[in-house]
């Protein structure tokens, strides 16, 4: 028999399957290659008749979208997936042959009733889906994946009439169910699905799923919790999982007595049934499928109410909710905030914010139950830092940003994700600033945001921020920095060329024209041009930059008083040998609202704005007058100068820094350490331009600097050279140590600066620096509450990578019990700070260890110790290794996958590691890090091309200036 052939050998490479048992012989070959030039000549003509055949087949399955039953529609994107492909469970052909719903049939209302048991590890419940038909059809497709649906009924409205099934289909690639009708529905029809439904309640992170945490007395605690962006609330009941198709939701959830079940809308009554409780919800408004959540947990809870009414509360494990008060506060008056700057209340009578143990990325904007990693919501005053503090503000604002961006209006499909979360990135900036104005949030853009944005947008792997997506893996993948730094930073430049009252005008526009609807982009630009005075054409300007990859820069050229202006496409990689995947539309030239300062005599600036209408300008300055481009920093693109000119700037920086502002100090070294990597400018300017920051008091040019010098430090870190890099960098802080010391005192971006230049000395073997450091770290092992919380990263970091086994156990020790999530997490990227290649080998594998280090963990885990240049090669080791669990675990998980491709790879510089890394990903599928490891790859060959570029002119300008 066929199934018991043995000793069948294949060259590497063939593909295993019972065709290739059966192909004839070479001899048998031959034989059938002999025939006479009769049979040819009809062979040649039956091959043209066939080629022809194929050809025409292809034109009309170009001209539009076959389904099944002989319906056409052009409303989805078809796959690229062969018909043959297509084959249900049972073995039967899939009619539905596309990863889009048919349009035939629209979600209004969903009635779930769910029974998990956190005890089995299962869940069951029953869904009712009323249904509007809008096209006349004889069958329904809709979303399952992980679940066994039983007990399948369609009936049509208001008679009840049982419609019968006649097929009942599933396709688990696309994740569907097929649902054959005897009889046609009619379009203006209301139907009824009706589905009973069982699932696994297991561990992992996304669906619905188990979570656990371990209480102050060591004790194991369960809850169960959702995270259904982008594609996963069909993981826990059958759906029409498409961001276009809202519906109303109405809720039901069995839960044991000593719980509490939690949904997106206030609870209405609990009845006893069986010795549990039926919780029965409000129904919700009208929302999409990924925003839906409900919880089941034994928490705590804190509440007030904002100005309007709305009862706000956060729910925390009870040995933590003491640190949730904070994100209460802040939660409260940012709330209060964009009620006020979006002219439209917050439309539910409640928000609640739950700390969730199991999470993978910062928060989840479920409208009324937003869900956050512990990190981000809880903060203890006496034990978390300031940034711990900020970071908590952050997130608690972009998530209630996203109550109005992406739930009150969504976007229509995954390729307009930057509606949502650009938007919130942009407006967290807004509702921290009203927190706390010492924080300066509007500087701090460039740091967080817009320099992050620049540097992954200046490669050919990048994306344009409306990218089309077909499916799940490549929606994932646009969870990225172009969706939410570079949509921010193209947003913020948008208001400033709009003016804040134009542009606050037209954003409310848009939120009351499209709400509890879907928008695409296009309706965004339409309602801000509808709300400009200078009339400016939105579109026109924005297409530039959101159907395009990459930026521009500006380069500035002076004759005279004539100042040219002129843009080309900015790369940090121009020799890259990556395909690019998106061909730009306008031959990559922008309309560049370009904004530029003109030095008056004393110091001051005059700011001038000119428009760069996808060509170059030319402007009249004074020929004594020093002209600086972006100033102000609020555009999107970088700026160069001629040599002259960059000689200039330094000397005002040398003798006067305070001339230009802190954000434009920090602007001119990131463009010219960036410029200097793409071989636009020679990268002894921006080293010696670092000369001067010897007296530079402020956070955010040394947070650039830093940037810049470290990309440096790891490239040449194992040549001899190294060395006399980092005396040169503490002699440029020597002065700001001195200044700042270990005081206790100071504004918060100067604590930064004080954390910020202590991390790098530790890391650079200061040996003062070291002695202190690791002198407190001793203190605090003898006393655990004895440390600065500002300072104690710093502190663990040298306790572990100047200490011993002994201090390494301790660290970890204090992780595994400590109650602080914000320390916590310092403590755990202390423990990769190791320079003993046991201990980091041992961490990772931890990793692997649920009870050890949490499966949200894992990426960061990877991340500190691919950043250890003793680890580098130990974490990408790990990843090859254990890549198919990784896939596994975070296959559907947003960010996770990218993150671990990128860190793991991210400071190779050799031939020999980008062979290894692109042979790798050829024999392993990276699903939705596909983008990623073009990047990673990218990367790689950027960071040999800079050593050979750079490597000798850094090594002879530190020679030259070095004591």
């Amino acid at each position: 028999m066929a199934d018991d052939i043995e000793d069948v050998s294949f060259l590497p490479g063939d593909t295993l399957n019972r065709k290739s048992l059966y192909e004839p012989s070479l001899p048998q070959r031959c034989r059938q290659l002999i025939c006479t030039k009769g049979k040819a000549t009809a062979i040649i003509v039956g091959m043209g008749i066939f080629i022809l055949l194929v050809a025409l087949i292809a034109a009309f399955a170009r001209s539009g979208s076959r389904t099944c039953d002989g319906q056409t529609t052009e409303s989805v994107t078809p796959t690229a997936a062969p018909v043959e492909d297509y084959i249900a469970t049972n073995g039967e052909k899939f009619p539905w042959r596309n990863i889009r719903l048919p349009p035939s049939i629209s979600p209004l209302e969903y009635d779930i009733y769910l029974h998990p048991n956190l005890t089995q590890r299962k869940f069951s419940g029953d869904v009712t889906i009323k249904c509007q038909v809008l096209e006349k059809t004889d069958f329904v497709v809709l979303h399952s994946r992980d679940l066994v649906v039983t007990q399948v009924s369609v009936k049509t409205l208001p008679d009840n009439d049982e419609k019968k099934i006649t097929n009942q289909l599933e396709y688990t690639k696309n994740e569907q169910i097929y649902l054959k009708l005897e009889s046609s529905v009619s379009s203006g029809d209301k139907i009824h699905i009706k589905m009973h439904f069982e699932g696994k309640l297991i561990k992992k992170l996304s669906g619905f799923y188990l979570g656990t945490y371990t209480d102050s007395h060591q004790v194991i605690r369960y809850l169960a919790s959702t995270q259904f962006e982008p594609t996963a609330a069909r993981q826990a009941f059958p759906c029409f999982d498409e961001p276009a198709m809202k519906a109303n939701f109405s809720m039901s959830i069995v839960r044991d007595k000593d719980y509490k079940a939690l949904f997106n809308m206030p609870l209405i009554s609990s009845t006893p049934t069986n010795g549990l409780m039926r919780d029965k919800f409000q129904q919700s408004v009208k929302m999409s499928t990924y925003l839906v959540a409900f919880i089941v947990c034994d928490f705590d809870s804190i509440t007030n109410k904002t100005k309007a009414g709305t009862n706000v509360t956060v729910w925390a494990p009870k040995d933590q909710i003491s640190q949730a008060h904070y994100a209460l506060q802040v939660a409260v008056n940012v709330l209060d905030c964009y009620n006020k700057l979006f002219d439209i209340p917050y439309p539910l009578p409640k928000q609640d914010l739950v700390a969730i143990p199991d999470f993978s990325s910062g928060a989840m904007e479920n409208w009324g139950l937003i869900t956050y990693r512990m990190t981000a919501v809880l903060y203890d005053p006496v034990h978390s830092s300031t940034r711990d503090k900020e970071w908590v503000a952050i997130v608690v604002a972009h998530e209630l940003a996203h109550q109005w961006f992406g739930n009150l209006v969504t976007m229509k499909w995954w390729d307009d994700l930057w509606l949502n979360e650009g938007f919130a990135t942009f407006v967290e900036y807004l509702g921290t600033e009203s927190l706390n104005e010492t924080w300066k949030m509007e500087q701090q853009f460039f740091e967080l945001t817009l320099s992050p944005a620049l540097t992954y947008d200046s490669v050919k792997s990048s994306h344009p921020i409306a990218t089309p997506v077909h499916n799940p893996d490549q929606i994932n993948d646009l969870f990225d920095s172009i969706s939410y730094f570079k949509g921010a930073s193209v947003i913020r430049m948008l208001k400033t060329f709009l003016g804040e009252a134009d542009f606050n005008k037209g954003i409310s526009s848009y939120l009351r024209k499209y709400s509890y609807s879907n928008a695409v982009t296009a309706d965004l630009w339409q309602s801000l041009s509808e709300s400009s005075s200078q009339k400016i054409d939105v579109k026109a300007v924005m297409d530039t930059w959101t159907l395009q990859m990459g930026y521009p820069v500006i380069s500035i050229s002076r004759q005279g008083s004539r100042v040219t202006l002129s843009q080309s496409r900015y790369l940090s990689f121009p020799h890259s040998v990556i395909k690019e995947e998106f061909q730009s539309p306008y031959g990559y030239k922008w309309y560049v609202p370009f904004v530029y300062g003109e030095m008056e005599e004393g110091g001051n600036f005059i700011e001038n704005k000119v428009w760069l209408n996808m060509t170059q300008a030319v402007v009249n300055v004074d020929s004594n007058k020093l002209v600086i481009g972006n100033y102000g920093n609020t555009g999107y693109y970088r700026v160069n100068y001629d040599l002259s000119t960059w000689q200039k700037i330094t000397q005002h920086l040398m003798k006067n820094h305070k001339v230009f502002s802190d954000g434009d100090r920090a602007g001119f070294i990131s463009d010219a350490f960036e410029l200097s990597r793409s071989g636009l400018l020679n990268i002894t300017i921006p080293l010696e331009m670092t000369k001067y920051l010897e007296n530079e008091e402020d956070f955010l040019p040394w947070s650039s600097a830093i940037s810049a010098l470290t990309y440096i430090k790891q490239r040449i870190y194992d040549r001899d050279v190294v060395t006399i890099f980092k005396k040169h960098v503490l002699k440029l802080m020597k002065k700001q140590m001195t200044r700042l010391g270990w005081k206790k005192e100071g504004d918060y971006l100067t604590r930064r600066l004080q954390s910020l230049l202590i991390s790098v000395a530790v890391s650079y073997g200061d040996v003062n620096t070291v002695k202190e450091a690791t002198d407190r770290f001793n203190q605090w092992m003898q006393n655990t509450d004895n440390i600065d919380p500002e300072l104690q990263g710093r502190i663990f970091d040298a306790g572990i990578m100047y200490g011993s086994e002994k201090e390494w156990t301790f660290v970890k020790s204090q992780y595994l019990t400590v109650l602080v999530p914000s320390k916590r997490s310092q403590l755990m990227k202390a423990l990769a700070k190791s320079r003993d290649d046991s201990l980091l080998s041992r961490y990772l594998q931890y990793a692997l260890d649920n009870k050890i280090i949490k499966q949200q963990d894992i990426s960061t885990v990877i991340k500190f110790v691919s950043g250890n240049v003793d680890g580098r090669l130990l974490a990408w080791r790990f990843v090859q290794r254990n890549w198919s669990k990784l896939r596994k675990w975070f296959g559907d998980v947003s960010f996770t996958l990218t993150d671990i491709i990128k860190d793991s790879t991210s400071e190779f510089s050799t031939p020999f590691d980008l062979e290894e890394v692109q042979q790798f990903f050829k024999e392993h599928d990276a699903g939705p890090g596909t983008r990623a490891v073009q990047i990673a790859l990218e990367n790689i060959q950027m960071n040999i091309q800079w050593l050979e570029q750079n490597g000798q002119t850094v090594q002879h300008w530190l020679q030259r200036n070095s004591e």
